[in-house]
């Protein structure tokens, strides 16, 4: 079983669901609302317990209906969330996703407990993160905390998936370097626009993000940039390769999470000891089994569903 930590945000999601996204000044009536348990790191560490992986969580909530609802979760799904930390002065952080029919998505963030998140904190965790195989980070709670995270895991020769979003830090903030020049972050996950952003390059195809993965892989990141690009597929670079893998065709219902369910079913594939290629196949699956039910918690994939996906895939 891969031994997989994440460090980073926890959320909970208040989704509505919009027949157009609306215009300023506007009133407009939703036709449906829910609630779901979500956030980047949240997502991210469900999707890799739900294939199989054991699973540490690293972060904080308030102390409030949210913030228990969340814990309760992490319990049911065998999450050890020891370091999630419950923070009295500030409320969970909140999200509020907007879906429109053709399954795209604005959202809203309220990060209140999230950018509470300390180094000294993180430090306090550095035992347990060390002893996993995988860090899987994010950029919902502050930077300086994550980063601190990936010294730890790179120090202990785990391996580091970063994705970074959402993208508000220049290229050079995101990638450090260890004492002795080499890269801490392995895996670098953004979507197209978060690679348009982190390369100052337009990224609307496959051979315009071979070329920002390129920039971006030139900047520090040890094995390589991979870009989802939702229905346009994925996009990998590395030092000695770069190939398009195209998105499995399915009719979606909300993409919310869905680039989580890439992250943690790719980290979870690595921790198996899957080559490149299985990896990305098995994430991309994952991917695309979340767009087809709504919510991000409740739309992550567990392995037996993404393996029979594959199955049908030629």
């Amino acid at each position: 079983m891969g031994k997989i930590v994440v460090v980073g945000s926890l959320v909970f999601d208040l989704v509505v669901w919009l027949p157009y996204f609306p215009r300023r000044g506007e009133t407009l009536f939703a036709s449906e609302f829910k609630m779901y348990a979500g956030g980047k790191g949240f997502n991210q560490a469900v999707s890799s317990r739900r294939c199989g992986a054991q699973v540490g969580m690293v972060g904080k909530v308030g102390t409030d209906q949210f913030g228990t609802a969340l814990t309760e979760i992490m319990d049911r799904e065998g999450i050890d969330h020891t370091f999630v930390s419950l923070d009295a002065s500030t409320g969970t952080s909140l999200g509020i996703p907007m879906i429109d029919p053709h399954g795209d998505n604005r959202i809203i963030g309220v990060p209140r407990a999230n950018t509470c998140v300390t180094v000294a904190e993180i430090e306090a965790a550095r035992d347990f993160i060390s002893q996993h195989q995988v860090l899987i980070l994010q950029l919902e709670i502050p930077l300086q905390a994550s980063l601190h995270a990936a010294r730890i895991a790179h120090r202990a020769g785990m391996l580091v998936i970063f994705n970074p979003a959402p993208a508000k830090y220049p290229l050079d903030e995101l990638l450090p370097m260890d004492d002795s020049g080499l890269p801490i972050v392995d895996w670098l996950i953004p979507n197209e626009l978060e690679a348009e952003m982190l390369s100052g390059m337009t990224v609307n195809s496959p051979e315009e993000a071979v070329k920002a993965g390129r920039f971006i892989l030139s900047k520090g990141v040890g094995r390589g940039v991979i870009i989802t690009m939702g229905s346009g597929g994925v996009v990998v670079v590395t030092a000695t390769d770069q190939f398009h893998i195209p998105a499995i065709p399915v009719t979606p219902v909300d993409p919310t999470g869905a680039g989580d369910a890439f992250c943690g079913s790719f980290a979870y594939a690595l921790s198996e000891g899957k080559l490149l290629g299985q990896a990305l196949r098995f994430a991309n699956a994952a991917g695309a089994l979340s767009v087809t039910i709504a919510g991000a918690e409740p739309s992550l994939p567990g392995r037996k569903a993404i393996e029979e996906l594959l199955g049908k895939v030629p």
